[in-house]
């Protein structure tokens, strides 16, 4: 079973906000659980950015500070995303891959006391660069997670954060849906599904793409398999809906991440 907690606030323990413990706090029960063996703790943070004049402030926080403080803390998989099309923009994803819960609280709250980040913290702030910082932690397969440094994905031109609601999942994405997928041309390079929350059961996938032209097609192709289709029939015949996506983003790889 996948788990995922969703949060929309300045999270302190990225060193975002002043505001202490209390994002930590809500995580602090799922700390205590270490996901069974192959599975990975996925953290997805969005930088939402007030306007465009501020963006170059963003990147020189998440470049000079952030993401060298991550790496002095742990070598681990890590891409930083910038969004072409969302809901909101600009905006700024960072993915980072951990071995479990308590490895992922302790290196946010080491990233919340760091004294290069609590200044950059600090600037940040000041100057208001941040409309609305984004959390979204899930638990992931080992297969599903395909993000090393050196990756060929890395080179993918686009990337497309995509979430669906999938009633008939209850107890994962069934077989069928890595070989239809596989089948017309979608690689995720990450996937995971939330226990609590709206829209259960809610599966996240990051895709990589070509191009935007590339992305439509392979979405074309998958509205059109006649797999895909009768998957969808005995969804809306026993649940009342088939696979219904929910939440949907466009990014390229920032020239400042770890994977460029």
């Amino acid at each position: 079973m996948f788990h995922m907690i969703s949060r929309r606030s300045a999270l302190s323990w990225l060193g975002l906000s002043a505001a202490g413990a209390g994002a930590l706090n809500a995580f602090s029960a799922f700390a205590k659980t270490r996901p069974a063996n192959g599975k990975r703790v996925i953290s997805l943070e969005s930088f939402c950015v007030t306007d465009t004049s501020q963006v170059t402030h963003l990147r020189s926080y998440i470049a000079d500070a952030l993401l060298p403080c991550m790496e002095q803390l742990r070598n681990s998989p890590k891409m930083c995303l910038e969004a072409i099309v969302a809901p909101h923009t600009p905006q700024t994803l960072l993915l980072s891959v951990y071995p479990g819960f308590n490895e992922m609280l302790e290196e946010r709250a080491r990233i919340a006391s760091d004294p290069r980040v609590s200044r950059a913290r600090k600037e940040i702030e000041t100057s208001q660069v941040l409309a609305d910082v984004r959390s979204q932690v899930l638990v992931a397969s080992e297969e599903s997670v395909r993000l090393p440094a050196e990756s060929a994905f890395a080179k993918s031109g686009l990337f497309e954060v995509r979430t669906w609601h999938a009633p008939a999942w209850r107890e994962g994405p069934p077989p069928e849906v890595s070989s239809v997928l596989t089948r017309i041309g979608i690689h995720p390079i990450v996937g995971g599904a939330t226990a609590a929350g709206e829209h259960l059961p809610r599966f996240t996938y990051v895709v990589p793409f070509d191009s935007l032209a590339a992305r439509q097609q392979a979405w074309d192709r998958l509205d059109g398999d006649t797999q895909w289709t009768e998957m969808q029939r005995e969804s809306i015949t026993r649940y009342g809906t088939g696979v219904r996506t929910t939440a949907k983003a466009i990014y390229e790889l920032a020239p400042y991440s770890p994977s460029a």
